[in-house]
């Protein structure tokens, strides 16, 4: 039995040295080597290039909400540049961004708004909500008193104002546009009439409100708005005769209404017009925005 064990052990061991004898020439052929070296086993050919690797690191953006109130009736809310060529020297925006960027040394921002006035139209009142979207900013915050050193930095303009202004949250943003079409908004406006009107005939207008009007897209902005009927509401009305054709109107009105259309008629588009409702011919001198309120 020992005997018998011990050639077992002897051929085992045999056959192992046979095997590694084996491995080890095959592993020292040629071709063996190439298949190893074109295999995951061996480390791969060092790049002839270097890799490089490009990290970009930007603070969040940082949203500053106020009110505006704009003074001009030469400047419109944004830059207005028609075919490249630029209509007016500024805006409420760029007179806005340009103090604001520096104190937070922000690379650009966004303007947003509830809502725009036309460039002849003043912003009185408490003002119309808005918010800067700063990106890139390297201040997050400013020193006590910031905010109203911006203030009046901006209202040395002498035809913009803000008032309001304060760090706030990426949520008002949404809040400002989807509260829109829900918004109030109060004007005054100053027309001319096609004939002699009294007191009482102007006052017997705002008996007639709310006045449910529907408004073709202005012909003034069907180069860039879709034409389509909009309904629309002007809740109250009172005028003040300021001469025999001559009236101050104070109107609260949906968000959305073409107060100069409303006055004037477009051309039949806008129905009933103010000229409607008088049974004459009115048009519209001046017009203020006095609030724009929920």
């Amino acid at each position: 039995g020992e005997a018998g064990g011990g050639r077992g052990g002897e051929a085992g061991g045999a056959e192992a040295a046979d095997s590694i004898r084996s491995v080890l020439k095959a592993l020292s052929s040629e071709r063996a080597d190439q298949l190893l070296r074109a295999s995951a086993l061996c480390p791969p050919q060092p790049p002839s290039r270097p890799n490089v690797l490009s990290v970009s690191v930007e603070h969040a953006a940082v949203f500053l909400g106020g009110r505006y109130l704009k003074l001009s009736r030469q400047l419109p809310q944004t830059a207005w540049i028609i075919d490249g060529v630029r209509k007016c020297p500024s805006s409420v925006e760029e007179i806005i961004a340009a103090p604001v960027l520096k104190a937070f040394d922000a690379a650009s921002l966004k303007f947003h708004s509830a809502g725009r006035e036309d460039v002849d139209v003043r912003m009185l009142g408490l003002g119309r909500p808005f918010m800067l979207e700063l990106r890139g900013a390297h201040r997050s915050a400013l020193p006590a008193g910031g905010l109203e050193a911006l203030q009046t930095q901006i209202a040395q303009s002498g035809v913009v104002h803000v008032r309001e202004l304060r760090v706030t949250e990426a949520l008002v943003q949404s809040l400002i546009k989807e509260g829109e079409d829900g918004h109030c908004k109060d004007y005054r406006a100053v027309v001319r009439l096609g004939r002699d009107v009294s007191q009482v005939e102007l006052d017997a207008l705002g008996r007639q409100c709310p006045v449910e009007l529907a408004q073709l897209t202005p012909l003034r902005v069907l180069h860039r708005r879709s034409h389509a009927s909009r309904p629309r509401s002007v809740y109250a009305l009172r005028a003040t005769r300021l001469a025999p054709r001559f009236a101050s109107l104070d109107l609260t009105t949906q968000a959305g209404t073409y107060v100069k259309e409303f006055v004037h008629g477009d051309f039949g588009r806008t129905s009933p017009s103010l000229g409607d409702l008088l049974g004459c011919e009115a048009d519209i001198l001046q017009l203020d925005v006095l609030g724009v309120r929920p």
